[in-house]
C-alpha cells in the first residue's frame, strides 16, 4: 500500500470529506492481496456512508467472504452486527472463528449474549 494514498484517504476522513474517503480507501483495498476493508467498515459503523456505498462495500465484503478472507469477514460481521443483522453476522462470526480470527470468539459470544 502506498502510504501517501493512505494518508490522503485519512485527510478526506478527517475533513469530513466521506465520499472522498470512502473512494480512497476502496481504492486502496479492491484487488488487494491483504486487504481488510476496515476503514471502509468503520466508516459505515460511524454513520458516514449512503446507502449506495453501503451497497458497494457489502457486494466487495461478499466477494471476499466467497475469497474466504478471514479479516474481512470478521469485520463484515461486525458491521453486519452493528446494523442489527443477526443472523448474518452470527454466520460472519463463527466462519470467522474457524477460520482462527482471535477476537470472532469475543465479538460473536457478546452478540449472542446481547441477541
Amino acid at each position: 500500500m502506498d502510504n501517501s494514498d493512505f494518508y490522503q484517504a485519512e485527510q478526506y476522513l478527517k475533513l469530513g470529506l466521506y465520499p472522498q474517503a470512502f473512494e480512497a480507501f476502496m481504492a486502496l483495498e479492491v484487488g488487494s492481496f491483504e486487504c481488510t476493508f476496515l476503514k471502509p467498515c468503520m466508516m459505515a459503523m460511524d454513520g458516514q456512508l449512503t446507502q449506495s456505498q453501503l451497497e458497494v462495500l457489502f457486494n466487495e465484503l461478499e466477494r471476499e467472504v466467497k475469497n474466504k478472507n478471514p479479516q474481512v469477514i470478521y469485520n463484515y460481521g461486525v458491521v453486519k452486527s452493528h446494523f442489527g443483522d443477526i443472523a448474518k453476522a452470527t454466520t460472519l462470526l463463527q466462519l470467522a472463528m474457524d477460520l482462527n480470527v482471535a477476537e470472532a470468539r469475543g465479538a460473536l459470544s457478546r452478540l449472542l449474549m446481547r441477541g
